[in-house]
């Protein structure tokens, strides 16, 4: 579990990623597009109750730790692109 989602926003889940690990955070996390991303590619999971975190717990058994991992490498190069562009 990252933290954050039940309040303005998420904590750091891009560190955890880069280690392939699923991501678990709460209901808000709308303005984030990693978490979103992540989401949609099951790497990881929001929850709003204890039922929801139990499932999650469960979800990830089975969870491949290169879903998250490829994420990161496929979305690096930001510093870059900003230098390229100065």
């Amino acid at each position: 579990y990252i933290g954050g989602g039940f309040g303005n926003g998420i904590h750091n889940i891009l560190e955890a990623s880069t280690f392939g690990l699923p991501v678990i955070f709460g209901p808000n996390y709308q303005k984030f597009n990693e978490a979103i991303a992540l989401i949609n590619l099951k790497a990881a999971v929001s929850i709003s109750n204890h039922q929801e975190l139990t499932a999650a717990f469960i979800f990830f058994n089975n969870f491949d730790s290169k879903i998250a991992a490829n994420y990161i490498k496929a979305n690096c190069g930001a510093t870059n692109k900003i230098l390229d562009n100065i």
